[in-house]
């Protein structure tokens, strides 16, 4: 890494000299430390500059050939351990995966300057993508789980493995984005849809969409939030809560992003990323494939670049930010302004665009098929469980931008061409009746989970309502209440779902509101 960074290889890619640069000055401090530590560094770096090439495709050869790098690191001489070494030879697989997946796309880049675009029929149909109501549901899951998983276990692996929420939760902006360019873009040319005319018309219609169940459970549940809150911080402090809940301004104050409903900080910065999102599609619909690469690596640039600030001030390149609490933690106040941060949920966003018009854009060239999907998962599946083993040690936040946002931009693309070429085993399996069932309730049940959870768990509220907390957690399982806790929390979404969200009423007033 030193060698080509000093040398300044004409091959590599211009931003990648900054990156490799910084990579040889902590090498070259970290010469006299442990040789675990210094690889580590050296591994981060060699990640953080590769991770910046993920778009550009990559194919089945190219995982191999990660995998393989991956394991010569480990296995290498002198018989270290694989927990001494994994977070070096994750960096090292992905570097390799990037790597060759940027030389591949060059090669397409190139081969598209030099033929024409497809043509397509005006107005023509897209297929209905339904295997990612299903992958909303699967992310639904594990977050809620993750919020309440102590209450049920205290096993070390099944904590660790279950409270990567703040990696995961990455994934749903990102689906987001891509429903939202899939919607609202053409297919196969490079133009917008009316629905992007109007800017604040197409952010208030979306967010209606949201805020009458989320305003309608807030007034459910009144009484315990604002008693709670007051009992703890006083009226004044508990009335301005509530306002920011009710209006969805949690994620502009960090150590208040939490308040009454905690999860719906993400309605928060997801809200104002609509706002952005329709400026940047008018863009990014007009952008060919080559500038649309280029646009999702500075967009992996830019949303980086104060993760790393924070691991290199903090020094906390190794926590793991998930079973930590604000007394724990080494600086909580600029981890939550750096988790809530609505720009940083606007990055996220632009970028699931940005995946889904490279897809929109295909032509049918054999090139296009860069892939399955299944490697993929199962990449993205293995970097949850490797860092719930403690293999790889490297905090939520680098993890989340050098390896699971770019994946899971990968993997959704895959499984987008995978669906529409009816080709393949996942989409079919995602399209199970049941599975888009749950899927079709995946709102509610984000919606809901947080304050069901409360009322069974949270002492203060659980020691009123059943004279005890329901918390019980195991040593080596998952306590059975958990299901419960579950079953009650489907079983409202599904009354949600069907009593409220599916109301002529509340549909009519979501369109009102937004057309007003």
């Amino acid at each position: 890494v030193a060698i080509l960074a000093q040398e300044r290889v004409p091959h590599l890619p211009l931003f990648l000299s900054g990156p490799l640069a910084m990579a040889a000055a902590q090498m070259e401090r970290a010469r006299e430390r442990p040789l675990k530590r210094g690889l580590r560094l050296a591994g981060l770096a060699a990640a953080a500059g590769a991770a910046c090439s993920v778009t550009w495709g990559g194919g089945t050869a190219s995982a191999a050939a990660a995998s393989a790098a991956g394991t010569a690191f480990v296995s290498g001489e002198g018989g270290a351990a694989v927990s001494d070494y994994g977070t070096a030879a994750l960096a090292v697989g992905l570097s390799a995966f990037y790597a060759l997946s940027w030389q591949r796309g060059k090669a397409l880049g190139e081969a598209e300057a030099t033929t024409a675009e497809a043509a397509v029929a005006e107005g023509a149909k897209k297929p209905r993508i339904d295997s990612f109501d299903s992958l909303r549901f699967f992310l639904i899951f594990y977050i809620a789980s993750g919020h309440f998983i102590a209450t049920a276990t205290s096993n070390a692996v099944l904590l660790t493995a279950a409270s990567q929420i703040n990696v995961v939760v990455g994934a749903f902006f990102v689906l987001s984005g891509y429903v939202a360019a899939y919607t609202t873009t053409e297919l196969g040319q490079r133009m917008g849809s009316k629905r992007l005319d109007n800017s604040v018309e197409f952010a208030v219609t979306r967010i209606m969409g949201f805020w009458p169940l989320h305003l309608f459970v807030l007034v459910c549940f009144l009484p315990m939030f604002f008693w709670v809150d007051m009992s703890f911080n006083g009226a004044p402090v508990a009335l301005w809560n509530g306002f920011l809940s009710v209006f969805l301004l949690q994620s502009w104050f960090p150590l208040s992003a939490e308040v009454w409903n905690a999860p719906t900080w993400f309605l928060s910065a997801f809200g104002f990323a609509f706002f952005g999102l329709c400026y940047a599609l008018r863009v990014l619909a007009t952008l060919k494939k080559a500038e649309l690469r280029k646009a999702m690596v500075f967009l992996t640039l830019v949303a980086l670049v104060p993760r790393l600030s924070y691991s290199y001030d903090l020094k906390a390149w190794e926590i793991f930010e998930g079973t930590l609490s604000a007394k724990t933690h080494p600086n909580y106040a600029l981890f939550n302004a750096l988790r809530f941060s609505p720009f940083a949920a606007l990055l996220e966003v632009v970028m699931g665009a940005v995946a889904c018009r490279l897809v929109m854009l295909d032509s049918g060239k054999p090139g296009e098929n860069t892939g399955a999907s299944i490697p993929i998962l199962l990449t993205l599946l293995s970097i949850i469980g490797l860092r719930a083993a403690g293999i790889v040690e490297l905090n939520d936040m680098l993890v989340r931008s050098l390896a699971f946002i770019p994946l899971w931009c990968v993997f959704l693309m895959r499984i987008h061409r995978e669906t529409v070429a009816k080709s393949a085993m996942l989409p079919r399996l995602l399209c199970s009746p049941r599975l888009l069932f749950m899927g079709g309730i995946f709102f509610p049940i984000f919606i809901v989970h947080g304050p069901i959870g409360q009322l069974m768990y949270r002492k203060a509220v659980a020691m009123k309502v059943w004279g005890k907390v329901l918390a019980n957690p195991q040593p080596n399982g998952v306590d059975w209440f958990f299901g419960v806790y579950w079953l009650a929390v489907i079983l409202a979404a599904a009354c949600l779902d069907k009593f409220f969200l599916q109301s002529n009423k509340v549909k009519e007033f979501s369109k009102n509101t937004g057309a007003a």
